[in-house]
């Protein structure tokens, strides 16, 4: 029996460990389409600003699988559901955007000792926006065989994200 994105999801949604969540994310960074430069926002909010909500929920449907577990993705997508009156579907992309910062903020307390583990950039500033945060400053540093992604906040505070899974392995 193949195991189905969806399988991965519900496992990970029913029982949300470390193990579940690097099997679900393992899936997503080998989907056809994933990207660490993710813009779900920025190609949907144009769609979004006219009520093209339809022409919205097409676009970024296909930018599953790769955009799972993309905090704006989801809510962005839960945007156009709601405008295109898919009110349940909508509800349930909500819910997917809630457990994937759920999921990232699970993975560290964004100190430097123990940073915030992204798929994609566009994670990083999705975590930032739900804690009020605004990067003043951002700058990647190697610290041993990992990548840590800084962002000196303008109210002064320091946040840090391992970006590791998005350079070539050495």
């Amino acid at each position: 029996m193949t195991t189905t994105y969806g399988d991965l999801v519900a496992t990970y949604l029913a029982e949300p460990t470390p193990a579940t969540l690097a099997a679900l994310r393992s899936a997503v960074r080998s989907a056809p389409g994933f990207t660490p430069d993710l813009a779900a926002d920025a190609l949907a909010r144009p769609l979004l600003e006219r009520g093209a909500y339809g022409e919205a929920v097409t676009a970024l449907s296909a930018l599953m699988p790769g955009a799972m577990l993309s905090p704006s993705a989801h809510t962005v997508l839960a945007e156009a559901l709601t405008g295109a009156g898919r009110t349940d579907a909508a509800r349930r992309e909500e819910s997917l955007a809630r457990a994937a910062l759920s999921s990232i903020l699970s993975t560290g307390d964004g100190t430097a000792a123990r940073p915030w583990s992204v798929l994609r950039v566009s994670d990083e500033y999705d975590v930032l926006s739900a804690l009020g945060k605004r990067s003043r400053r951002q700058s990647v540093d190697r610290v041993g065989s990992r990548h840590l992604d800084r962002h000196e906040c303008e109210d002064g505070s320091e946040l840090v994200f391992d970006v590791t899974g998005l350079f070539p392995r050495d």
